[in-house]
């Protein structure tokens, strides 16, 4: 009976140490290029500080999440930045494939950019 009873503790301990968090896994792709990988590519949870880059294959994961539905913010210079509902499942992993596409710039945009450059102060000073 002694053993029956340690047994039973010992199967109640381990289930309320299991973990109940889940997990996003996922890769981040180049829209442009055929779906490259998009190597060290930012990706968030908005509105917390959970922060990761992406491996050399584009692939990512986020570990230790509580069960419900986030934002993921996907980022990467040069590219448009794009934001995806997720929601995360203790049992099983969510999956998510992210491609980006170029960003582009406009004549203007970049006019705008090179005359705020270009007027920097110059003071010259002479040595005695």
């Amino acid at each position: 009976m002694k053993k029956f009873i340690y047994l039973i503790l010992i199967l109640f301990s381990t289930a309320g140490f299991s973990q109940n968090t889940g997990l996003i896994v996922g890769k981040v792709m180049d829209k442009e290029l055929d779906n490259t990988p998009l190597v060290l590519a930012n990706v968030s949870i908005k509105g917390t500080s959970v922060e990761v880059n992406t491996d050399l294959t584009g692939l990512f994961v986020i570990e230790n999440l509580k069960s419900g539905d986030y934002i993921l913010v996907c980022s990467f210079v040069g590219y448009e930045t794009q934001e995806i509902h997720v929601h995360v499942d203790a049992l099983n992993p969510a999956e998510v494939n992210l491609p980006l596409g170029a960003s582009t710039i406009s004549l203007s945009e970049l006019a705008s950019i090179t005359s705020t450059s270009q007027t920097e102060d110059k003071t010259f000073s002479t040595l005695n």
